[in-house]
């Protein structure tokens, strides 16, 4: 009994465990703004390339404001047993393979070493990408896909097979030596795999890897896994990736990295001498690719994270050495501008990034590490100042989450993927699709699209969100949406809060919103008064009265502190005259203009509007039953309405 009792709570843990998982769109917001390791681990032997890493970088980074860093690495040369040089590169002969995964062994101190410098990041609450990444691993790897490679492998070859089990091997040591390590520690497949591997070749190696990790099981069975795609590299790369391995896994972030224009972005190099950049013809090229990027992942639904960008150093300049480059290079101004503008629009799309920084031995510099750590062991470099506040200083990100536990609607502009934490329900005789608004957004890049192909009643079609379980004693919401149709008029929804009241459920909708085919210049807008014993609320958009096509964007709500309406609130300072009616109502002793609400007995506000002396309220449209009426001035009078 006591080993079922103990299987039982290691069960109920995992679902706690796999629950509390968090997702790639609020992943990808947690990232936000990062930096790359550049030229470090992934250097044949650390401190080649750009110098060696202690602690205290990861201490800079946390401070400065980033949020995350990319840790390229590369396992490939001395750092993995086993070679595949022996098998044969030609056709058909894949049976001709005999080694098996065991053959391939990483080397532990590289595997050690690897490990301390990923617990330095997470330490310092960075989320902390393994990147797999270097010059040996295209060599090694990469080139054997490669068409220009001479003695391309074929890919039923032995060759292939025992390249792919060696990739294969590595992942699965990675992803044990890491299985227990926190959500904030993500895995990144490949680095740049497009310019050697297909699409097809891509995707297989994709879903092996994914496989391969989430097999490792523990927290690899939820660990946010960045993918690419093969044969097309910038913005393009992970538009190749196909539906099959976006919809074959749940955590799932998508990259790509920009360069462009390469003229500029490398202009330290002899052969490239486009010094600035800026126009608003340079920018406009950003925006085009980037808009691309994000309505494919709108369309996909998979969030991004721009892996890589940067501009050479200023004039070419060798921070280490203090020399400018023989051939020039970017003027300050500019490369501040490209870091600075790329920064911003990936923020405002809801990517996160990673700037490309590989040290002060290299052409794209950020931060200045030196290899002298001081007694300490703290790193005596510096950052280039105006390139980091660049890459702090602007941009939106998109509300999605925020603080989910604050919040009564998720992903409220649509731009977390037009269907991250909505609903769509279609039921009784109606039928509806729900899509991205696309360009009928009213801002940003996606809205919601609801095309009523056969209408019912209103109910019968429904958008809705999460069920909000927050503080719910004494509060009224509000709720405020845009919406719009593609007709002038004839179309209508209304907006329906589901309450669960002493453990019933309870559903109270608004009056009617008329739609014509333009956003409104104030949103619509539905008041709701809390009652006593709500245990949870939900938003819901009703939509199937009417055939046509129905856009929404922009949900807002506001809960505030709210005096519930009850007997006891109720004033005879003011006399709703006559009550009962069925027609129209006077409020006696009104003497200047004055703003009412009226709320049914669910609380649901009905109508509203302004009243001065010896006007009427027409009330005729109310169903029958108890009404509250409650005055600017502050007195709440009921009435009924028969």
């Amino acid at each position: 009994m006591k080993f079922f009792t103990i299987i039982i709570a290691f069960f109920f843990l995992s679902i706690i465990n796999i629950k509390g998982q968090t997702g790639p769109y609020a992943m990808v917001e947690r990232m936000e703004r990062g930096i790359n390791l550049g030229n470090t681990l992934s250097a044949p032997v650390e401190g080649n390339w750009a110098p060696e890493i202690y602690e205290q970088y990861f201490v800079d980074i946390k401070n400065a404001g980033f949020m995350n860093v990319r840790i390229p690495m590369d396992f490939y040369g001395i750092r993995t047993t086993g070679t595949t040089t022996q098998y044969s590169v030609a056709a058909n002969t894949s049976n001709d393979y005999t080694g098996t995964i065991d053959d391939y062994v990483v080397d532990q101190v590289y595997l050690n070493r690897i490990e301390e410098v990923v617990n330095w990041s997470l330490n310092q609450g960075l989320i902390t990408i393994i990147d797999f990444h270097g010059a040996q691993l295209k060599s090694e790897f990469l080139y054997t896909f490669s068409d220009s490679n001479t003695q391309i492998t074929h890919p039923t070859s032995a060759k292939r097979a025992a390249d792919l089990d060696k990739f294969n091997s590595i992942w699965n040591q990675i992803s044990n030596r890491f299985k227990t390590y926190s959500e904030n520690l993500l895995f990144e497949i490949v680095n740049e795999p497009y310019f050697e591997m297909s699409a097809n070749e891509m995707d297989a190696l994709n879903t092996m890897i994914i496989s391969t990790i989430r097999a490792s099981g523990v927290n690899n069975s939820t660990r946010n896994i960045i993918i690419t795609g093969g044969g097309q590299n910038s913005q393009n790369a992970p538009q190749q990736i196909s539906d099959n391995v976006i919809s074959s896994d749940d955590y799932l972030i998508a990259s790509f990295h920009y360069y462009q224009p390469f003229s500029f972005t490398s202009s330290s190099t002899e052969n490239n001498n486009d010094f600035n950049w800026g126009t608003v013809a340079d920018k406009n090229t950003v925006n085009g690719h980037f808009d691309a990027v994000k309505n494919w992942s709108n369309s996909k639904n998979i969030p991004i994270t721009l892996g890589e960008f940067g501009a050479d150093n200023e004039n070419g300049l060798n921070y280490n050495t203090g020399i400018y480059g023989s051939y020039g290079g970017p003027i300050n101004a500019s490369r501040v501008e490209y870091h600075r503008y790329l920064a911003e629009q990936a923020i405002n799309r809801g990517f996160s990034f990673s700037a490309w920084d590989a040290g002060n031995k290299s052409n794209k510099a950020i931060h200045l590490r030196t290899d002298n750590p001081n007694t300490n062991n703290e790193i005596s470099g510096t950052w280039v100042l105006d390139v980091r506040d660049a890459l702090l200083s602007s941009g939106t990100w998109p509300i999605c989450y925020g603080s989910t536990e604050d919040l009564i609607i998720l992903n409220p502009e649509f731009e977390c993927g037009y269907n991250t934490d909505w609903n769509f329900i279609v039921s009784g005789t109606a039928a509806a699709s729900f899509s991205d608004a696309d360009t009928d957004s009213r801002n940003g890049f996606s809205g919601a699209k609801v095309q009523v192909n056969s209408a019912d009643t209103y109910n019968k079609v429904l958008l809705t969100n999460r069920i909000f379980t927050g503080d719910l004693t004494n509060k009224k919401i509000t709720i405020k949406t845009y919406a719009k149709s593609l007709a002038t008029s004839g179309q209508s929804f209304k907006i329906r809060v589901k309450a669960v009241i002493n453990g019933n459920n309870s559903y109270v909708p608004s009056s009617e919103f008329n739609l014509t085919n333009e956003y409104p210049e104030n949103p619509f807008e539905f008041e709701y008064i809390i009652q006593d014993n709500t245990s949870s609320i939900q938003v819901q958009v009703m939509l199937g009265n009417d055939e046509g096509s129905y856009f929404l964007d922009d949900f807002e709500t506001n809960i505030e502190s709210a005096e519930p309406l009850s007997n006891e609130e109720i004033i005879l300072k003011n006399i709703i005259y006559p009550n009962p009616s069925s027609g129209s109502i006077t409020i006696l002793g009104i003497y200047e203009k004055q703003a009412y609400k009226i709320y049914n007995l669910m609380g649901a506000e009905v109508l509203k509007g302004s009243i001065n002396f010896n006007e009427n309220i027409e009330i005729r449209n109310l169903t029958e039953g108890l009404y509250f009426l409650k005055l600017e001035n502050g007195n709440t009078l009921k009435f009924i309405k028969k």
